[in-house]
């Protein structure tokens, strides 16, 4: 891979993201918490259902470009990418297929008219294909009913394979082989949303303008207006998500248009080319920030669950919000613990890979 200067992302641009990441996923349990308590708000075609589906689209540039930068920062090789992303992606989606389980068992007994709102069939192939990530191949679309914010999950892990084997390319038809093995068996759903991930790592992979911070600011900020307008404005083509054969993938265009524009507003970010001491106050934020792939994948079973032993009064937003909140402080508690755990999970998969050596931390 041709070799570009290094350049760090500064406090006040790894705020930004810490804040931007954090937001996205509290939009996105905030919608589903609001389409669990005003059923009849639930549409595809609803403000709040954009701005939810355009966070999903958000996480996607911004894990382009966070991969963009720590294999620029911290390249180590392909076993150290493959640990890296394999330890962060199964501490907390095994850890959430657990607990999605366990409501599943707990609301089947305890509120069958609640159970039957989520039942899809057989419910072990669900957990089986989201524990390997072939959830969304192809023309699938299974994740548990309890948790579908894991069908994100399955486009990650398949962004970094794809990514992964063709950073780490070496000469020879193997790796053209494995790159075309790798698109084959994600499927066209999947390769639909990748220019979207793309453009995240393109926003950091290219050169930037030579201007001031000040000015890069003024240019994120308009990029960022740009990006919530063609949220709110853009028709959705060519069709409303949710729907056979590309379910999550249907508005592609739309997506990468949000992308795009978004993606802009990342390659204006100001970036260091030395490091400079974060303070108390952003090290403190940034753990709170870290919180945002448990609560991503935590909320929506933690909700079901809250219905069940909190109460359930429809139309009631005060209601919904006491429910929310529970929700969300058991989701950081929890994340908070696995966080603790992943040293655990680097260390299996080193050992898997066979690595000798410890995983050194890079932004997330």
């Amino acid at each position: 891979m041709d070799k570009i200067t290094p350049r760090l992302i500064s406090t006040n641009s790894s705020l930004f993201l810490d804040t931007l990441r954090l937001a996205a996923a509290l939009i996105v349990a905030i919608f589903h918490a609001y389409i669990m308590w005003f059923p009849e708000k639930d549409s595809t075609t609803t403000p709040l259902f954009n701005i939810s589906h355009a966070a999903v689209v958000i996480f996607f540039v911004l894990s382009g470009y966070v991969i963009a930068y720590t294999t620029t920062i911290n390249n180590r090789g392909s076993l150290q990418y493959a640990q890296a992303r394999l330890s962060r992606l199964y501490s907390v989606v095994l850890p959430a297929l657990l607990i999605t389980g366990l409501t599943e068992l707990i609301i089947r007994y305890a509120d069958t008219d609640l159970h039957a709102m989520y039942s899809r069939g057989a419910s072990l192939p669900r957990y089986i294909l989201s524990g390997t990530f072939l959830n969304e191949i192809w023309f699938f679309s299974a994740a548990p009913p309890m948790n579908s914010p894991l069908w994100s999950l399955s486009y990650e892990f398949w962004y970094y394979i794809i990514f992964g084997v063709w950073f780490f390319r070496s000469t020879g038809w193997k790796s053209t082989v494995l790159l075309l093995l790798a698109c084959l068996i994600a499927g066209p759903k999947i390769l639909l949303m990748m220019p979207i991930w793309l453009a995240g790592f393109a926003a950091y992979r290219l050169p930037k303008l030579n201007i001031s911070a000040t000015t890069s600011w003024l240019f994120v900020l308009l990029a960022v207006c740009v990006t919530i307008a063609t949220v709110v404005y853009v028709p959705i083509f060519p069709r409303p998500i949710g729907t056979p054969p590309l379910f999550f993938a249907n508005q592609f265009v739309t997506d990468w248009v949000n992308g795009f524009f978004f993606a802009v507003a990342l390659w204006f970010l100001p970036l260091s080319t030395r490091v400079v001491p974060s303070g108390n106050l952003i090290t403190s934020f940034r753990k709170i920030a870290d919180l945002t792939f448990p609560i991503y994948v935590l909320h929506n079973p933690l909700l079901i669950l809250s219905r069940a032993i909190m109460g359930y009064e429809k139309n009631n937003l005060a209601h919904m919000w006491q429910n929310l909140i529970v929700v969300l402080i058991a989701a950081a508690i929890i994340g908070v613990y696995l966080e603790k755990q992943r040293p655990l999970w680097s260390k299996f998969f080193g050992k898997l890979l066979g690595l000798k050596t410890k995983l050194k931390s890079v932004y997330t």
